[in-house]
């Protein structure tokens, strides 16, 4: 997302000197809170800038209320703006509202987009398809079928145990100090997301988590606008 900042020298487009580049590569237009947004915020304050140029509004926002906010912040600073697809002048009521309307649009397809991911996930999960995520320990994905699951039979040892303790000793705690006690560790990778490795060591809460997965009878559940489905893992 691609955005440029000018520091105009006359009232002629080709005196503009480029202040700046500022691009949130990767990230979505659905809010403010960009690195690179935040740092143009800052020098448009400082009066740095004051003249913003995009390639198209919604590679700087496509929500109407963070829109509307930017507008008047750009006005407050005596900063233009212009949209290099949307080549109109903004200075009027009528070019306001063009870019309004345009906004409008930017969010419609934002919403629409994101409407059409979750329709597709929980098509997905109604079929019993992994949509990613962290895997439950004892699995991985499977390369060979796209959105399966198999087993890692070393770390399916570790869950077969977790169940076993719980039958013997008829308790989350004691059957994690049994696990402990017997040289029982907890996964051995993180795998499908998080940002911390998992402990290596059972707890009451880990254990309790990993008994509780439904994934381990089957059952693959998806969450939508109704709340919590479930459905039989492919």
């Amino acid at each position: 997302r691609l955005t440029f900042a000018l520091q105009m020298k006359s009232s002629d487009m080709l005196q503009w000197k480029k202040s700046g580049v500022y691009c949130d590569a990767g990230l979505s237009g659905k809010n403010m809170r960009r690195p690179e947004v935040q740092r143009l915020i800052r020098d448009i304050e400082s009066g740095e800038i004051n003249m913003l140029m995009v390639s198209e509004l919604s590679r700087l926002t496509r929500s109407n209320k963070d829109f509307a906010e930017l507008w008047e912040f750009l006005q407050a600073n005596q900063c233009g703006f212009f949209s290099l697809r949307a080549n109109f002048d903004t200075s009027n009521a009528a070019g306001e509202m063009m870019l309004y309307q345009i906004a409008n649009f930017a969010q419609f397809e934002r919403r629409q987009t994101s409407e059409r991911v979750s329709a597709n996930f929980e098509a997905r999960a109604k079929r019993g398809l992994w949509n990613g995520g962290l895997i439950p320990i004892g699995y991985e994905p499977d390369r060979e079928k796209r959105g399966h699951l198999r087993i890692v039979e070393e770390e399916a040892k570790i869950v077969r145990a977790a169940f076993h303790a719980l039958i013997v000793h008829n308790s989350v705690s004691d059957a994690a100090k049994w696990l402990n006690a017997n040289g029982f560790k907890y996964g051995q990778e993180l795998r499908g997301g998080g940002f911390l490795p998992r402990s290596q060591h059972f707890t009451i809460d880990n254990l309790f988590r990993l008994l509780g997965n439904k994934a381990y009878v089957g059952i693959r559940r998806v969450k939508n606008k109704h709340g919590w489905q479930e459905g039989e893992a492919a």
